[in-house]
């Protein structure tokens, strides 16, 4: 289960069984990979620093070897006695000094030595041989033993294996936030198309179901009959027009042509007379001719989806009026009013700021498509209880 917002309430929403292995699979495959990469990281950076410490000791154990080598042919050269005080044991590190038979003169090392290796191992300590003395005083070989190196990669590898553990850890927990992020467009678009097809299917029945019972009723027509008929057929039509042009409007060829706005804002204002005498409004005009360069069908879908929604949230007795006036075209109401807040959402698909009223909330977003595709730029002024007014500037 996820949490999103909705409209500043916090809703429960539950995935479905495609979602969870969508959910699932991102998040296995995003720490499977994050697992593999950081693995490889951190082992390259462990093998770059103990690479790094094994030739920092390497590099130490011989500048040791070398002073304790001058020391040797210097009381060789003075013709002097070896002093063992002389001969200082480093922290850290043993030696021991051989005859060129590998004979101990005097060791500090408990196992047996291999001399004609440069470099041996005893248990997990570092031994290296130097022949830099070249047998002053019987000596031929200096022994040189740590015992550092294995301490320090193993406190390396703790640091690592906590630093991996730790970065793990927040892995695990910023990818389950990130897979929840990466999977919630996908939950909010389901649940519009969800509500999408409801409302859809809510609009659609409520006009057929006025058709069926105009045509079943035994009474013989009469004028409201025929009118209710009238009205539920055309609002069938302006449902079929919207879903067409939302989505088959990109496989639909554009005409572009001058047209008379007048002439196509009356012919509509006709149109919807019946929807409003319905609701007792009373519908002003005022046009002047204006040419201007559009698709009929889009000039339509926009007019129409303002003046509907208009009259759907005007209340019984309200009023409504339409002015084109030097290319301005203006739909104003004394319906509901809209939020302030809620204003820069009403253009998104889906987005119903009134659920009461019915509606689908695909109208406005049909009216902001044709407006950019036509460069017109519409602005909203709107106060909650007083009414809406949309003005277009037609350029």
């Amino acid at each position: 289960m996820m949490v999103i917002s909705q409209h500043s309430k916090e809703l429960v929403i539950v995935l479905t069984q495609n979602e969870k292995r969508t959910f699932r699979s991102f998040y296995a495959l995003f720490l499977g990979s994050t697992f593999i990469l950081l693995g490889i990281i951190f082992f390259l950076f462990y093998q770059t620093k103990a690479d790094f410490y094994r030739d920092i000791t390497i590099s130490k154990m011989q500048i040791y070897a070398s002073k304790l080598a001058s020391k040797i042919v210097y009381a060789h050269m003075q013709n002097t006695p070896l002093r063992k005080s002389e001969l200082v044991v480093e922290n850290g590190y043993k030696f021991g000094l051989y005859d060129n038979s590998g004979n101990a003169v005097l060791t500090y090392i408990g196992q047996k030595v291999i001399l004609n290796h440069k470099f041996s191992q005893n248990g997990n300590n570092l031994i290296l041989i130097d022949n830099s003395v070249g047998g002053h005083l019987g000596i031929s070989y200096i022994a040189i033993e740590e015992n550092v190196l294995f301490n320090t990669l193993s406190e390396l590898q703790n640091k690592i294996i906590i630093s991996y553990v730790l970065l793990y850890i927040f892995v695990v927990v910023f990818g389950f936030y990130l897979t929840k992020q990466f999977i919630k467009p996908i939950v909010q678009q389901r649940i519009k198309l969800n509500n999408f097809i409801k409302e859809t299917t809510h609009e659609l029945n409520t006009p057929i179901s006025a058709i069926v019972m105009s045509i079943n009723d035994k009474q013989p027509m009469t004028q409201k009959s025929h009118e209710r008929i009238l009205i539920s057929a055309k609002r069938i039509s302006e449902i079929y027009d919207d879903l067409t042009y939302l989505f088959l409007n990109s496989e639909k060829r554009k005409n572009i042509e001058a047209l008379n706005l007048e002439t196509i804002i009356k012919e509509q204002t006709d149109y919807f007379k019946l929807f409003a005498q319905k609701k007792q409004i009373d519908l002003f005009v005022q046009t002047e001719p204006f040419i201007y360069n559009i698709d009929k069908e889009s000039f339509i879908r926009l007019f129409n989806n303002l003046l509907s929604n208009a009259i759907k949230y005007t209340p019984m007795s309200g009023k409504i009026f339409v002015t084109l006036n030097k290319g301005i075209l203006t739909i104003k109401d004394s319906g509901n009013g809209i939020k302030k807040k809620d204003i820069d959402k009403i253009f998104q698909r889906f987005y119903r700021a009134d659920a009461i009223n019915g509606g689908f909330g695909i109208g406005l977003s049909i009216v902001k498509t044709v407006c950019d595709t036509y460069n017109i730029k519409i602005e909203v002024d709107s106060k909650v209880n007083e009414g809406s007014e949309f003005r277009l500037t037609l350029k």
